[in-house]
């Protein structure tokens, strides 16, 4: 029943002399009022991942399509909704560039909009040592980062690194390159188990330089 009455809404058109935006934020109170008396006080929508879908295919300019319309106060400051954009950096290129009037429309000074989400690499060493004891299984003993390395390579230095990465996302694609690496430079009649140091350093220098192009816009995250 729940289902039926919201392709009823949605399907709704606008009252003669009804602006379309009009319409739309009738419809969302008619719906708001179904889910109040279904028993919920509210509603929270998050928007993550607009890049994957293969109509946008990482392009911009989709993207921007797509979340664009969302940039309006009066939108975002519906009483019982609550709005999460978790967007690609291309999106925050985009954003620097528009007009001193899209922002006085889109009021993002109050959205508690965060620039760039980033991660310290003490919080990200903390996440890939999880990964690791994740992959013991259930019996296996807490893993560490530096299990990976050779002796020399500190804690210390691997939290400088992954700081660098600043997020999730770019700090495990520095480990894997790292290990990669590695196992590229190792024949297999000498086997070594551990990672040298200035194996580390070479890709830390790489990945440094890619994530920071990325945040510039040189390059494509």
């Amino acid at each position: 029943l729940l289902s039926g009455l919201l392709a009823y809404l949605l399907r709704g058109n606008a009252r003669p002399g009804q602006s379309a935006d009009a319409a739309r934020y009738q419809l969302t109170d008619q719906l708001k009022e179904i889910l109040r008396a279904a028993g919920y006080r509210g509603m929270m929508i998050l928007v993550d991942r607009i890049d994957e879908p293969t109509v946008v295919s990482g392009e911009a300019a989709r993207m921007k399509a797509v979340i664009w319309p969302m940039f309006d106060h009066k939108f975002l400051q519906q009483p019982d909704i609550g709005i999460k954009l978790l967007l690609p950096i291309e999106l925050r290129h985009l954003l620097h560039r528009e007009s001193r009037e899209f922002f006085q429309e889109a009021r993002l000074d109050k959205q508690h909009l965060v620039d760039r989400l980033s991660w310290s690499g003490a919080t990200l060493y903390d996440l890939c040592s999880s990964r690791l004891t994740a992959c013991r299984g259930a019996d296996g003993q807490p893993a560490s980062l530096t299990e990976l390395f050779e002796e020399d390579v500190s804690v210390e230095l691997l939290i400088d690194a992954l700081d660098q990465m600043q997020q999730p996302r770019d700090a495990l694609k520095f480990l894997y390159s790292v290990v990669q690496e590695h196992c590229r430079n190792v024949p297999d009649d000498r086997p070594s188990y551990r990672i040298p140091r200035l194996t580390l350093e070479a890709v830390r220098r790489q990945q440094a330089q890619r994530v920071h192009d990325v945040q510039q816009g040189v390059t494509p995250g």
